[in-house]
């Protein structure tokens, strides 16, 4: 190997390492494994904005039939009334938010109520900083 096929590995890695390094573990289970980023955390008042990310072990379909490993999402938080939406998403070919954007979609979603146990509760309290 040449010394820049050596330093090219080396970068390489060190960017996908860092680009990791900031997403926490939430959930996990044999189907997905969840992360939140606490970087991206905005608060303003009782509301809180958020990025997670969805890692899937097998590869889902779009609606047209397009295979995808993961899954970001800008989500927002009304820590008192217990309500999330989804502000933007994007599904990715490759896992932790890499490879080619197969799906995105900016347009807010509608607020909901959120349930205690599920992948969104879970989120929540990271979010919203409950125990």
């Amino acid at each position: 190997m040449t010394m820049k096929k050596i330093t090219a590995g080396l970068v390489l890695a060190l960017v996908a390492g860092t680009a990791l390094a900031d997403w926490l573990p939430i959930k996990a289970d044999p189907m997905v494994r969840v992360m939140a980023d606490p970087v991206t955390i905005r608060r303003s008042g009782d509301m809180v904005t958020m990025w997670s990310l969805i890692n899937y072990t097998k590869p889902r379909k779009t609606e047209d039939d397009k295979a995808y490993l993961s899954s970001k999402q800008h989500l927002e938080y009304d820590c008192v009334e217990r309500l999330s939406r989804r502000l933007e998403f994007s599904r990715y070919t490759d896992l932790t938010g890499w490879g080619e954007v197969v799906y995105s979609n900016t347009t807010p979603g509608a607020w909901s109520p959120v349930a205690a146990g599920t992948v969104a509760g879970e989120l929540f309290k990271f979010a919203c900083g409950e125990k």
